[in-house]
């Protein structure tokens, strides 16, 4: 539609369509998302349940290769954006070796299949994303290879309502996106994934430490002291590991000549409510 001047602006395109527009001479605009790609565990039951695996996977998964098969994007630094002030200043490690004897010494050993195998059970795990952001599938096509390495099964489902399939809990690991900064500071997003009863909490996490914290940002206003604490807590999840930190994305929007000094903005939605206020 947008090849045929039926549109005049196309987003949240692929980045091998988006080479193919700038090929064709087209107008293609790349924008930080204001989005952050992360990775859920299932942490109430299965596999998850033990940290160990949730290490082995943080530590084996190289997120280089997910920018590279974008096109575009940063590593997480944590869960926000990187251009906010309450951004993270989580570096993440990759080291396959290290990985790989973390299963070992938790009792997965190879079989004769190159699997990872502990009481007659392989290590496999359930990994589903959606059809909405299509990064995310490219995202589990790289990741697929990654697990390999490990010795790790992965079966992948595609679904079309991700926060439904969420609440049967039969997943191990949901690829998910997400505007973290909706209100344009940390508090709401935080709240609503890593408070213990949060409204999207779910990975069954829970931690005293973080709710205590929770509790603490929530009386004072935003500044300095929100920032370090939004700080401290991503450094404190990425300890816990109830999620994986991924890639802080880039989209690319095609504009048609009628719109070539469109500037498109990061963000794409701002929660209002009662407790606004200046």
């Amino acid at each position: 539609a947008f090849e045929s001047g039926e549109l005049d602006m196309a987003f949240g395109i692929t980045p091998e369509i988006a080479d193919e527009l700038k090929d064709e001479g087209k107008i293609v605009e790349t924008i930080d998302a204001g989005y952050q790609y992360f990775g859920v565990f299932n942490t109430a039951k299965g596999v998850m349940e033990d940290k160990a695996v949730r290490e082995a996977i943080n530590l084996g998964l190289d997120r280089e290769d997910y920018i590279k098969a974008l096109k575009g994007g940063r590593v997480a630094n944590g869960l926000f954006a990187q251009y906010f002030s309450f951004a993270g200043d989580v570096k993440l490690e990759y080291n396959l070796d290290k990985a790989n004897s973390i299963l070992e010494e938790d009792g997965w050993k190879l079989n004769k299949d190159g699997l990872r195998e502990k009481d007659g059970k392989i290590l496999s795990i359930n990994i589903l994303t959606y059809n909405s952001r299509p990064d995310l599938k490219i995202i589990m096509q790289v990741m697929l290879s990654q697990l390999k390495k490990m010795g790790i099964e992965a079966k992948t489902s595609i679904v079309d309502n991700i926060d439904v399939e969420a609440k049967k809990k039969e997943f191990d690991l949901i690829l998910y996106a997400q505007h973290t900064a909706p209100t344009g500071e940390p508090t709401y997003f935080l709240n609503q994934f890593f408070r213990t009863d949060g409204s999207k909490n779910m990975m069954s996490y829970s931690s005293k430490e973080v709710d205590e914290l929770l509790d603490k940002m929530g009386t004072i206003p935003y500044g300095d002291e929100v920032i370090k604490i939004s700080k401290e807590i991503q450094a404190i999840i990425y300890k816990d590991l109830p999620v994986l930190y991924l890639v802080d994305p880039e989209w690319n929007v095609a504009l048609s000549e009628r719109l070539k000094d469109y500037k498109p903005y990061c963000g794409d939605y701002y929660i209002v409510n009662s407790e606004l206020y200046k």
